[in-house]
């Protein structure tokens, strides 16, 4: 079964933040787009769609625009270099975001399955005489817990929009 966007701004049932034809003409302005232009559109539908999922998955300042709006884009109360977010549109960054993830995506289909190895374990993080030391028996070997694990990039485009990343929280450390 081919795979369906469904990019209603706001909708109940929506799975994607772009709509193939959005995609295809952002990569008709990239410096190589075969990486792209290769695929299938079912190849690339599914690739959007899966790229929206895991941009979903982040924690993002603001708040919806609808309580029945499917996706967390778009949002509202919060600005980023002063302007203010819109319920009327989703940012550029996000959508950029959602291309470029799209396409690793569809050239890399186990990226973000699988086993990561040693990824994102941490046994100890010093700030200045700060230090802090983690069990590392409790963390989860192997598992993608952020997307900015697999793709850092992302954090280009994303980071102004989100809260310490996927599923995650920000402790805030004050020096006194």
């Amino acid at each position: 079964m081919a795979a369906v966007i469904d990019a209603t701004l706001k909708g109940a049932s929506s799975n994607s933040y772009v709509t193939l034809a959005e995609a295809n003409s952002y990569f008709e302005t990239v410096p190589n787009s075969s990486t792209w232009d290769d695929k299938t559109d079912d190849q690339k539908n599914r690739s959007i769609i899966s790229a929206t999922r895991w941009i979903d998955g982040l924690n993002f300042y603001g708040d919806r625009c609808s309580t029945s709006q499917a996706l967390s884009w778009p949002r509202n109360n919060y600005h980023v270099d002063r302007v203010e977010l819109l319920c009327s549109e989703i940012p550029s960054e996000i959508k950029y975001a959602t291309y470029e993830l799209a396409r690793a995506l569809a050239n890399d289909t186990d990226a973000v399955t699988g086993n990561t190895g040693t990824t994102g374990i941490y046994e100890q993080v010093e700030l200045g005489e700060l230090k802090v030391k983690y069990n590392t028996d409790s963390q989860a070997v192997g598992a993608i817990n952020n997307i900015f694990d697999v793709y850092p990039w992302l954090q280009s485009y994303l980071g102004a929009y989100t809260i310490g990343g996927s599923g995650g929280y920000q402790v805030r450390v004050v020096r006194g």
